[in-house]
């Protein structure tokens, strides 16, 4: 592979703000373009997993699934983990989630060099893939920082809300916090993606976009609207730009995804 594998973080602790959307469809554009993509689900919730209409990974002692590899008790191939899901022009392929991630927190924090889990885990797949998109739980915990720590750089998904910029007030200053005793290059923060834009677009929306457009450096990098298409993709298990390609939103999608994939080009 000529260019290096680039992983990226999309997260919000704030929930309902489209984490999970952005990374599939962002994923799957990244796909259609060549590219070969890897998703991670790292929340606990496994929506990433249920939006690409892959089951679960097996649960229990001796399982080879996502949260048995970051405690230590699985220690076969990353290979075993992935799940192949299509294969556009690139591939995009998942990690799973299980129902067993809900005990990660828990546990991860019984182990050394517990924030560098998920970045080992990692280290198998740089040079196999072209991206690896992270699915980051809705929260400010061990799971985060272990997305953030593996990662190269940042994608956040918001919406045109007050509570949005609420949330960018905790994640920031977390962010640097994971810069400064976590890592030895500081995170890309690519930017932002405004998702789940109603139109028209109220004088409140008008406002935070303008609040988002002062933050420095953290550009909006592309707008997602409000549709049903998301929803119908998401529910047949495929991503925007194979189930509505000639959409506005798998426009959208694709935009990012080509802002995202020029930004790796280290």
């Amino acid at each position: 592979m000529d260019s290096p594998t680039l992983i990226t973080a999309v997260t919000n602790q704030k929930g309902g703000v489209g984490k999970t959307a952005t990374t599939l469809n962002v994923g799957g554009a990244l796909a259609e373009s060549g590219l070969n993509v890897l998703l991670l689900d790292l929340d606990p919730q496994g929506h990433l997993t249920d939006g690409l209409g892959i089951s679960q990974a097996p649960a229990g002692e001796g399982s080879a699934n996502l949260y048995r590899a970051l405690i230590g008790e699985y220690t076969g191939s990353l290979a075993d983990l992935i799940t192949p899901h299509s294969a556009p022009a690139g591939r995009l392929d998942l990690v799973p989630n299980t129902i067993e991630m809900f005990m990660a927190v828990r546990e991860l924090d019984k182990q050394r060099a517990r924030e560098q889990r998920l970045a080992r885990l990692l280290s198998a797949v740089r040079g196999i893939y072209d991206h690896v998109l992270i699915d980051a739980p809705p929260s400010l915990d061990i799971l985060t920082d272990n997305a953030l720590t593996a990662a190269d750089g940042v994608l956040i998904p918001v919406q045109a809300e007050d509570s949005s910029l609420k949330a960018l007030r905790l994640l920031l200053p977390q962010i640097a916090s994971v810069d400064a005793d976590l890592r030895e290059t500081p995170l890309e923060l690519h930017g932002l993606v405004v998702s789940l834009l109603r139109r028209p677009i109220t004088k409140l929306a008008e406002s935070v976009l303008a609040e988002f457009e002062r933050l420095d450096g953290l550009p909006i990098l592309g707008t997602i609207p409000l549709g049903v298409v998301v929803t119908e993709a998401w529910r047949s298990g495929r991503t925007v730009v194979d189930y509505a390609p000639d959409s506005e939103h798998a426009q959208a999608y694709r935009a990012l995804a080509k802002t995202l994939a020029g930004g790796g080009q280290r």
